[in-house]
């Protein structure tokens, strides 16, 4: 029997360079302009680009990406104003995560919190938490449609700090059931990971590979 083996795939391609002022660094650095579209795949090959999903500054140097805005960044603005897109994505994540449930539990914010400081190289405040935990209600999309509408703007290292920031929610209670794995390979999905690297990723995390 005969298949034809088609989809849509979104590519990076660099369409400028420079330098800039990294938050993260927090001096001048290197930096290319990426631009995300999604393309039209047969057998695995790129035929024809569809719409552009979105574009993303990404420092040479420490790989940290940023909204486009922060070629205009003012180093002596608030460093937060332009904070890396994964590092907001990756919170907003974690607590959306936590409230599939319809509640919050006391080891779950202590795990978003220490996750949070983690990767964002800060103290995450109790007024943060509680703004963050507000605005996770209020959004109504589902974790895997929000990831969808910002997976544009992340490169892989900042999506791979979006999975294993949910992971470490999800197990922040000690046990992992068959829905919370369901949901977390749904958010691979919506991050567009090739599988054999998000089940690299769930596998060295002790998270059940789906077929």
């Amino acid at each position: 029997m005969f298949f034809i083996v088609w989809g849509w795939r979104g590519r990076q391609k660099a369409i400028a360079n420079g330098q800039f002022f990294c938050p993260d660094c927090g001096d001048h650095r290197e930096y290319k302009l990426i631009a995300v579209n999604r393309w039209f795949t047969l057998y695995w090959i790129p035929l024809f680009k569809g719409k552009e999903l979105g574009q993303f500054v990404e420092c040479q140097s420490c790989k940290s990406t940023f909204n486009a805005r922060v070629l205009e960044f003012d180093p002596k603005a608030e460093r937060e104003t332009f904070e890396a897109e994964f590092s907001i994505a990756a919170k907003r994540v974690m607590f959306k995560m936590a409230l599939a449930d319809g509640e919050i539990d006391e080891s779950e914010i202590t795990q978003i919190t220490q996750a949070f400081s983690n990767i964002a190289k800060r103290e995450i405040e109790a007024a943060d938490i509680a703004a963050e935990l507000e605005a996770a209600r209020d959004d109504t999309r589902s974790v895997k449609d929000f990831v969808s509408d910002i997976s544009g703007t992340l490169n892989d290292v900042g999506k791979e700090t979006v999975l294993r920031a949910a992971i470490s929610v999800v197990k922040a209670d000690g046990q992992v059931d068959q829905e919370e794995v369901v949901q977390l390979h749904e958010l691979a999905r919506a991050l567009d990971f090739p599988r054999a690297y998000a089940n690299g990723i769930f596998a060295e995390e002790r998270i059940p590979v789906l077929a």
